[in-house]
């Protein structure tokens, strides 16, 4: 058996999780197709997918699949559209051997879609597109190959086209019925292919398949397909296709960790905590026992408690102890404390937790959105701290922290609709209360374009003693940076106050938000006679003065931007505007899409724009369609205040 792991992306609402129930009836896994609207998909299980009919969280399912030419077991991956759940796409990337792009036909290729196309380019995954919903708008997708033309930067190749009696026919099924600048474009990506063709005048060895087969991998030819998910029309044909071209092999080299790429991390009544993994390497289970023992032998044993790591596999078909691996065949993995299971990365063994958690911490940018929680009994701490805990090890999009000075709990996620869902999440299946706040945006206060030299000084006791005149330049600097430099020779000790006294000095500015943007350059200091102590206490009152008194006119307060595209027919198109000029949206472009739609692009500050996918689905009767990216940058944010 030929194990294929392929994943299904698309923008929110483009119909993947409706093309993966499709995809299990016609293999046979389900007895009837459900749907989003009756909440009883395969995929959508949770109760928050089922009330707002969107993907949050990643599924796998694997099926059988025959062909002509071998038999498959294609473990289909489908992922959130939303870009709150980003990082559950970019996780899985590593792992990934194809890709299906699901476009929607009647528009251009929509925002998050164009998204992950670029990542999956930069994975080197192949992909295969199928433009959807051709039973709503039949032949209107030619701005949609367009619009992909434009992204990938390469012409994309239709294999799908009408038959005489208006049958949509497929490449793979029937080739020879297509013309043969067709069979040419499949070819064309490879010299050495159309050189073959060329001096092969018999045509006994078609080599347009050959270039179709390994042509996707090379990251230079994109075939496309159409049909309709919702009514099966090319879905078995796209089967066919994707078991057809070559897959992406997956990295052999996984640095430190173990030949096993983490997927998902999941939380089972049954099994507990455990992980989706991807096996690279052929292995049985004692010798994969044995990897892990030989790495504690060397001297890196993870705790004294825990001396050798423990494995358990579980088959995802009979939740069965698995007591092997096959390379590319996906296994649960059960949590243990001597392993460190993190999505996007190999599995790694406790010892290696700290470099390789910062390793991929960094990787992600913090959130500026966040909820103040707080348990309506103290004594119910516990209980919230548990699931909240449980939250963030399923999903590290995720940050959970906590206010010491409160005793409050801070959850941090990747955007409003991803705090909401948390929220409720947590609160399901329980009675007891817990009290938030309303979502927080991220504030800082920006110094301004300036270069102010200061004289600082603080004198005390009757003015018989002085800090000492530290002369100073304040000013900006290329980013959200704040840092201090010595121009100077100057002992530790005082270089360590001057510091300490600088930074405490930026945490709350004119505004009550911490000051970025700004550089102190210290020019020169002397030490004046007497008791080192007092001199460094009376100095750190001269900075912490003196650098707050330039706050309140050369700071301005800055956040997130948010921006946002929006898909309305062209009646709410007016509605919309509306809304979104009271919330001080900046309108950056508006166009005419296919069938009557208008696709307006905009941006504005985050706080302005909560609640607006909500208002927008009551504007429009739950027709229109939005698309939001929020980020807190130098280079990207808002003024929000003067």
């Amino acid at each position: 058996m030929k194990y294929r792991t392929v994943g299904i992306f698309a923008h929110i609402d483009s119909g993947k999780t409706t093309l993966t129930e499709r995809i299990l009836f016609e293999a046979g896994k389900i007895s009837a197709v459900g749907s989003i609207e009756d909440g009883n998909t395969e995929s959508d299980s949770l109760q928050e997918e089922i009330e707002r009919g969107i993907s949050i969280r990643t599924t796998f399912h694997t099926i059988p699949w025959k062909t002509t030419f071998g038999e498959f077991a294609i473990q289909l991956v489908d992922t959130p559209g939303h870009i709150d759940f980003r990082n559950q796409v970019t996780d899985l990337l590593p792992a990934m051997e194809t890709a299906i792009v699901v476009l929607e036909a009647g528009t251009v290729v929509q925002s998050q879609a164009r998204l992950v196309i670029e990542e999956l380019r930069k994975a080197s995954v192949p992909m295969v597109f199928f433009i959807n919903k051709l039973d709503r708008f039949d032949e209107e997708y030619l701005d949609t190959l367009v619009s992909l033309e434009e992204i990938l930067d390469g012409v994309p190749v239709s294999l799908f086209q009408k038959d005489p009696e208006g049958k949509w026919e497929y490449y793979l099924r029937s080739p020879s019925r297509f013309p043969k600048t067709v069979k040419e474009e499949l070819m064309a990506w490879n010299d050495e292919l159309l050189l073959s063709s060329w001096n092969d005048p018999s045509g006994q060895t078609d080599y347009s398949m050959i270039g179709l087969r390994s042509g996707p991998g090379s990251g230079k030819l994109y075939p496309v397909y159409g049909g309709s998910a919702k009514t099966g029309e090319g879905v078995r044909e796209l089967l066919d296709l994707v078991a057809w071209t070559e897959p992406k092999n997956p990295p052999e080299e996984l640095g430190s960790g173990l030949p096993l790429l983490v997927l998902s991390r999941r939380t089972d009544e049954e099994l507990g905590r455990y992980a989706v993994v991807y096996p690279t390497e052929e292995k049985n289970k004692s010798a994969i026992q044995s990897l892990g023992k030989n790495k504690v032998e060397s001297g890196k044993s993870p705790s004294k408690d825990h001396p050798k790591p423990s494995f358990h596999f579980i088959d995802p078909e009979t939740r069965e102890e698995a007591t092997s691996l096959e390379k590319g065949k996906l296994v649960f993995l059960k949590d243990h404390p001597d392993l460190l299971l993190f999505p996007g990365s190999s599995v790694s063994l406790a010892n290696e937790l700290l470099n390789d958690l910062e390793t991929k911490s960094s990787d992600r940018v913090p959130s500026p959105f966040s909820i103040v929680l707080e348990p309506e009994h103290s004594s119910e701490k516990e209980f919230w701290l548990c699931r909240l805990e449980e939250l963030v090890w399923e999903d590290p999009g995720y940050c959970l922290e906590k206010k010491d000075d409160t005793g409050q709990l801070v959850l941090l996620g990747r955007g409003e609709l991803h705090l909401e869902i948390g929220i409720r999440r947590i609160q399901e299946r329980t009675e007891k209360k817990l009290n938030f706040s309303s979502i927080n945006i991220a504030k800082l206060e920006h110094l301004k374009k300036m270069s102010h030299k200061v004289a600082l000084e603080h004198r005390a006791f009757e003015d018989q003693k002085s800090s000492g005149a530290l002369i100073a330049v304040l000013e900006d600097t290329a980013d959200f940076s704040k840092h201090i430099a010595f121009e100077v020779s100057l002992p530790e000790e005082v270089k360590n106050s001057i510091e300490t006294s600088f930074l405490e000095a930026c945490l709350h500015g004119f505004y009550g938000e911490e000051i970025v943007g700004l550089r102190l350059r210290v020019l020169s200091y002397e030490i004046p006679e007497g008791d080192l102590q007092t001199t460094l206490t009376l100095l750190k009152v001269a900075i912490l003065a003196g650098v707050k008194e330039l706050f309140p006119s050369n700071t301005y307060l800055v956040g997130p931007l948010t921006e946002v595209e929006v898909m309305v027919d062209a009646d709410h198109l007016g509605v919309v505007l509306s809304d979104l000029s009271r919330r001080n949206a900046k309108v950056v472009s508006i166009w005419e899409a296919v069938a009557g739609k208008s696709h307006l692009k905009a941006n504005a500050p985050a706080q302005n724009l909560l609640g607006f996918s909500g208002a927008l689905r009551n504007m429009t009767k739950g027709i229109g369609i939005s698309w939001e990216r929020t980020a807190f940058t130098y280079e990207f944010h808002a003024v929000l205040k003067e």
